[in-house]
């Protein structure tokens, strides 16, 4: 018994520390190459985009309100226009949850398929 308790408070402790995320990783490679290669992730409520590789250099980001898909045209403005060099990540909290996202080497004012 002595040694059932602490072993019940540490299982507690680490329940507690758990992170709520979600990732997402867009790759088009042409020619054996990658055209645009982006990771971006949500980790207890702070979005990460990170730019791995783009044509352009730079990978644009739209997010979009919850209610938009990212397959079809959406009367909603996009939240925010994100624009990350090659290399580099960038943050944002505050974001609402359950936002959608498109990522593109460049810039588009809508995000569907084409």
């Amino acid at each position: 018994m002595r040694t059932f308790l602490p072993l019940c408070v540490a299982v507690l402790l680490l329940a507690g520390c758990q992170q709520s995320s979600n990732t997402s990783v867009t790759r088009i490679r042409a020619n054996g190459v990658d055209a645009l290669y982006s990771k971006s992730s949500l980790v207890d409520g702070v979005a990460h985009f990170e730019c791995i590789a783009s044509s352009s250099g730079t990978c644009h980001y739209l997010l979009l309100d919850p209610t938009c898909s990212k397959d079809t045209a959406c009367t909603k403005p996009p939240l925010h226009r994100l624009a990350v060099a090659v290399g580099k990540t960038e943050q944002m909290a505050g974001l609402p949850t359950g936002f959608n996202q498109c990522v593109s080497e460049q810039p588009k004012e809508q995000c569907h398929r084409e």
